[in-house]
């Protein structure tokens, strides 16, 4: 796991790094910029070498989607043959109240910024999309090292302030809400029939107060968090990892998420079945009514 690198540890590896290879500051390696690693130069790069010492292992997956999605689905087994529901958190589970330009610009005005709501909408969705590097997560611990980049790109403005006030905001339930009004209902039904439900998240260290929050934990018997396990959809690991903790096989496992590549993708190269959430189920009850549940 990430977390097990400690700080000094860090230090101790990059002072080595920089006794082996010199004090080249000037190769461009000395901080990561963390946009996506040349692979000429990944094996030299320090930041590498702290964390990840493999990268994580989701590029080769994107060809899945060139056939379409009907060329990745498999026929759905019989509901007799699952034991497991796993679920993705942020645009299944959870969705945000206000959309995320709206947020940044009631906030940022207080930080001078002067940009509208279209200009940071556009500007965001650039930022967030931009390549990361390919030897780290995104969301590492609290994901403040991405979201400083994101809301800095995004405003325009580098106050720390407005990073910390984003940041907080995203832990309260004035930022959440259960996208489906039936979920607990529904997923109640799905677990007292005997499955075993986990949420499987691409999420930072803010999930669980989120989910506790929404009054939603208790309905999981796991949340796997991608920056608590150290990877990130759709890299099969986390799926696997939940199906470790769940002590289910892969096969026995559906999945239910609203990204093509990081959840159905993902899954499939888990092994596990999968659902997209708004395109095939648009609520809970209709996953339900997949696994032969009444609701």
């Amino acid at each position: 796991m990430l977390s097990d690198v400690t700080t000094s540890d860090s230090r101790r590896i990059a002072n080595r790094f920089g006794q082996d290879h010199g004090d080249d500051k000037d190769d461009g390696m000395g901080e990561c910029d963390r946009t996506f690693c040349p692979p000429e130069r990944a094996e030299h790069c320090r930041i590498a070498h702290l964390r990840l010492k493999q990268p994580r292992g989701d590029e080769s997956l994107m060809h899945q989607l060139d056939g379409g999605l009907q060329n990745l689905k498999r026929t759905l087994k019989c509901p007799l043959a699952y034991r497991a529901l796993f679920v993705d958190a942020f645009g299944t589970l959870i969705k945000t109240s206000q959309s995320t330009q709206q947020i940044y610009h009631e906030i940022g005005l207080k930080y001078g910024v002067t940009l509208s709501e279209d200009e940071i909408a556009a500007k965001y969705k650039a930022a967030y999309g931009r390549p990361w590097c390919r030897y780290r997560m995104r969301y590492e611990d609290d994901g403040r090292l991405f979201w400083q980049r994101v809301v800095q790109e995004a405003t325009g403005c580098k106050d720390p302030g407005l990073l910390e006030d984003l940041y907080q905001y995203y832990t309260t339930d004035k930022a959440w809400y259960i996208g489906d009004p039936d979920a607990g209902k529904a997923l109640k039904a799905i677990k007292g029939a005997g499955f075993k439900l986990a949420v499987v998240s691409n999420f930072d260290t803010r999930l669980r107060p989120v989910m506790k929050v929404l009054n939603c934990y208790e309905w999981f018997d796991s949340i796997i968090v991608s920056a608590e396990v150290g990877s990130e959809k759709p890299n099969p690991e986390i799926f696997l990892t939940a199906c470790r903790e769940l002590d289910v096989k892969p096969v026995e496992v559906l999945h239910v998420g609203d990204d093509k590549t990081n959840d159905l993708v993902g899954a499939s190269a888990a092994g596990c079945d999968s659902l997209l959430w708004g395109v095939e189920v648009t609520n809970f009850t209709e996953v339900a009514k997949k696994l032969g549940v009444n609701v």
